[in-house]
């Protein structure tokens, strides 16, 4: 309890109240306690798992970041992701999440094991906190991720991305690739294609090229996904069934995120807050949402 009012008054203090507004005008509204409601708002919770397929392969990214400090410094980050995929559908996410949802979707799986798992993502230092369904639903790309207070998700297209496949070649861990190029949020790509394995999927939200996409990096060579492992799967693709998630669209998320992720700890909306918890690690959850501390500061892949 003492963590908790220490946290709480440390929150209120530091929140300006003109955040609400700025959230607002992106048309993100905050859950939870309204200035106008009068009475707490109890959050809802997650309810269990959508099963989307079995993934008939796995394929595993090293995620690198140049993320640069508020003093200049440059410094590298190392994400471990996957992408499960099947003839009809993807998702890509964190290690630590596809590991702790795994086994928590399996019926009757034990408790221990389940928060161990989940102790083991809270502590990851680098945690790629977005999930992506692709092609799911049909001819669409759904994209889910936290914003403080809240769960956000939003759809768009599935593989919205105006390709120009070039006459390249490389070979990118073992696998002969084609080279291809786009421009999307605000930054140019250069992905690394291979027909040996035909289907349209890739790292994060790329998509759309007549094989899996290998690698990509942007031109500043900020954020950069390889893969390093493919093998076959056996696994469901599982999907949160979450009762306490916004939806909004791409341009709406993007500017909220980017501008939450300045400096989370400020501005996240007073008034939206229900509860505050302290885990003995040092993990902060506001209404249960995990307020994820990033030491490098925040790094995004799309500016705009």
């Amino acid at each position: 309890m003492k963590h908790f009012f220490i946290v709480s008054l440390l929150l209120s203090a530091a929140i300006p109240s003109t955040f609400s507004q700025t959230v607002n005008s992106g048309d993100l509204q905050v859950t939870g306690y309204g200035s106008s409601a009068g009475v707490m708002k109890k959050t809802p919770t997650v309810k269990g798992y959508d099963r989307l397929g079995k993934a008939e392969y796995e394929c595993i990214y090293r995620y690198d970041v140049v993320a640069t400090k508020k003093n200049g410094e440059t410094v590298n980050e190392e994400y471990a992701t996957i992408l499960q995929f099947n003839p009809s559908v993807a998702k890509f996410t964190d290690m630590a999440s596809y590991r702790a949802d795994s086994i928590a979707a399996i019926p009757n799986a034990p408790i221990e094991t389940i928060e161990k798992l989940a102790n083991d993502r809270a502590k990851s230092e680098f945690f790629f906190s977005g999930e992506v369904f692709q092609n799911y639903p049909e001819g669409k790309t759904t994209y889910t991720d936290i914003i403080v207070p809240n769960y956000v998700e939003y759809a768009e297209d599935f593989a919205p991305f105006e390709w120009e496949i070039t006459e390249d070649t490389l070979t990118v861990s073992t696998y002969p690739c084609i080279k291809a190029t786009c421009e999307y949020g605000g930054r140019k790509w250069t992905a690394w294609f291979t027909e040996e394995i035909p289907v349209s999927y890739g790292p994060w939200k790329f998509a759309g090229l007549p094989g899996l996409i290998i690698k990509v990096t942007d031109d500043d060579n900020i954020h950069t996904f390889t893969a390093t492992s493919l093998s076959k799967a056996d696994d469901a693709i599982v999907k949160v069934q979450n009762t306490n998630i916004q939806r909004t669209d791409r341009d709406k998320f993007v500017s909220a995120k980017n501008y939450f992720e300045v400096d989370p700890m400020h501005r996240v909306p007073v008034e939206s807050i229900t509860s505050v918890d302290v885990l003995k690690d040092g993990e902060i959850r506001i209404n249960g949402v995990p307020l994820i501390q990033r030491k490098n500061g925040y790094t995004p892949i799309e500016l705009k």
